[in-house]
């Protein structure tokens, strides 16, 4: 496959899967990586002063083509820092190893344990190297990463899927990975004494391992102890909330939401709060322990 196919296909997987978007760049370049064993690539011819020595040595599409190889690069940067940039960059390598798996020739994907060429389908469905077959796989990996980032901005599959089923719980693991943005949740409430209702609540924070605290009419709602979604979808605005963590006290002179520590709870203009807060616009006044019998 060539660099452009290989850049699209890598796109297409890190846009489908939520990858930020320093995680696609660096994506995209990994999958341009093993080809440096080729000095007539895109990458060898750029860079032919280690493209040479290494196919000298290493050959084309063997160890430099291997998943181990590429795999221990990833694994490597996991080990350092959870999806650091050596990780995307070795998925990256990865994903061209796996898509040269369609080349008519195949790669000694398994090398250097194994000589054994790796294919993924029978020869009269591999893809000659810049034919119209691969110019058409091009075109489609195209179509997918547009569809990508749409379901990359969602948060990736899981997220999509979680809002056509409504699943509560991928719409709570969800919200978990947004960080201070304020969100609502979408959808149907069953409320203790079994009236459902119907709406869109905001989000004041995460409680426990499966709790959420909302905000509805009646104030801030604990779910699930006193209501539960039977259905629900993530609705994020972008915004992000003002945050702070207190050690003491505090005068809050804007509406703010606190955690104590087990719940959530809502401060008006002139309480006194501690712990954890959030707040669309957060100003503070920081008070001594004894002030106002505290």
């Amino acid at each position: 496959m060539t660099a452009p196919t290989h850049a699209a296909f890598a796109l297409t997987c890190g846009l489908l899967a939520g990858v930020p978007e320093t995680g696609l760049g660096l994506l995209a370049a990994g999958a341009l990586l093993p080809d440096l064993d080729h000095p007539q690539s895109a990458l060898g011819r750029l860079l032919f002063f280690l493209s040479m020595p290494i196919n000298r040595y290493l050959g084309h599409r063997r160890s430099w083509h291997g998943f181990f190889l590429w795999g221990l690069v990833t694994l490597s940067g996991l080990f350092f820092a959870p999806l650091s940039p050596l990780s995307w960059i070795g998925a990256g390598a990865l994903s061209h190893v796996f898509l040269d798996c369609l080349n008519v020739s195949g790669v000694q994907a398994l090398s250097p344990f194994s000589e054994k060429i790796c294919v993924l389908f029978d020869r009269r469905f591999r893809i000659v190297t810049g034919s119209q077959a691969e110019l058409a796989l091009l075109v489609i990996f195209g179509s997918f990463a547009w569809a990508g980032h749409y379901v990359g901005t969602m948060g990736g599959l899981r997220a999509l899927v979680g809002a056509i089923t409504g699943s509560t719980r991928m719409a709570m693991e969800q919200y978990r990975r947004r960080g201070a943005e304020l969100c609502y949740m979408k959808g149907r409430l069953r409320w203790k004494n079994g009236r459902i209702e119907e709406g869109r609540w905001r989000i004041v924070g995460p409680e426990g391992l499966n709790g959420l605290a909302i905000v509805s009419g009646k104030g801030i709602v604990h779910v699930p102890e006193n209501a539960e979604f039977l259905s629900c979808r993530l609705d994020c605005t972008g915004k992000r909330l003002q945050t702070a963590s207190l050690a003491g006290w505090a005068r809050t002179r804007t509406p703010a939401f606190f955690f104590d520590g087990r719940k959530w709870k809502c401060g008006r203009p002139g309480d006194i709060i501690f712990g954890q807060i959030v707040a669309a616009k957060l100003e503070l006044e920081t008070i001594d322990a004894g002030e106002d019998g505290i």
